[in-house]
């Protein structure tokens, strides 16, 4: 039995619980600042729990941890990468891995050195709904793609980690960097940008790839009705079905050695980090 730990029980912290327990995996102890974990008990009541860091690290570098996951607030991931794999386990790091592409190269020494692995979740290259966008992306004869994502997030926002640049590297780290690994999966790495604007909580502009004109909508709002939706010409796929819990299907292919590695995320973070720089 595969042994786990957890840094950070916010919100995406549940798809790794279930994840780790589908799997028949142990989740042994969980580090977060804030003690808002009862969502344990409905999967593993006896995990140790910490709210120091201090304490947690003496704890880990007791055992015999298989992988560390780490869920927290975007700007602590490469640390605690780092961390991970310091004390001996592989990671599995929600996105963004990282905030600058110049800091994977940095991962990439620390892997080496400690011949652990850092797998990354791009849950929404493993949908269903991919396969029929490829069909489409093959056959269709227009050009015009267009990317609409819509979320609602209220007030507390602006004040959360998340609504920080700094931290959360905005709208297009935040939200959108799963949004544009799928598009650079689907569409190719040759991108380049037409325009780009957007502030704290929107971001618009438009793109071309490999032949492909994409217009691209993020838009955070208060109260809105979700919108995913992936338009190729007059055909529109919704990407609600890729929002589903492909967690599980994530740590499937992690366990077997076929996950996602630091370079299969570079592409997008490098194109968000210029997104973001674009004047």
């Amino acid at each position: 039995m595969k042994k786990y730990v957890i840094i950070g029980m916010g919100y995406v912290a549940e798809k790794h619980l279930k994840a780790i327990k589908q799997t028949g995996g142990d989740l042994i102890a969980v580090l977060d600042p804030h003690d808002s974990v009862g969502v344990l008990d409905s999967f593993f009541p006896d995990c140790k729990y910490f709210s120091e860091f201090e304490r947690f690290d003496r704890f880990c570098s007791g055992q015999d941890i298989d992988y560390t996951v780490v869920c927290s607030p975007n700007y602590l991931h490469d640390s605690h990468c780092r961390f991970g794999l310091r004390i001996g386990s592989d990671v599995i790091c929600e996105k963004p891995l990282v905030l600058h592409e110049r800091n994977l190269d940095g991962l990439i020494v620390m892997q080496n050195l400690t011949h652990h692995r850092i797998w990354n979740i791009l849950q929404l290259r493993l949908g269903n709904v991919v396969k029929d966008i490829q069909h489409e992306i093959q056959t269709t004869s227009s050009s015009s793609v267009f990317l609409e994502y819509v979320v609602s997030r209220g007030s507390w926002y602006d004040y959360s980690w998340k609504g920080n640049e700094g931290k959360s590297g905005g709208p297009l780290f935040n939200i959108g960097i799963h949004l544009f690994d799928l598009l650079l999966h689907l569409f190719g790495h040759k991108w380049e940008i037409r325009r780009w604007r957007g502030d704290y909580r929107y971001q618009e502009g438009q793109l071309l790839n490999d032949g492909f004109d994409i217009g691209i909508s993020l838009d955070i709002l208060s109260g809105a009705t979700p919108v995913r939706c992936l338009s190729i010409g007059n055909k529109v796929f919704d990407l609600s079905k890729n929002f589903t819990d492909l967690h599980t299907e994530s740590y499937k292919q992690i366990l077997a050695g076929k996950g996602f590695s630091i370079e299969d995320v570079r592409p997008a973070i490098a194109l968000c980090e210029r997104l973001r720089n674009w004047k």
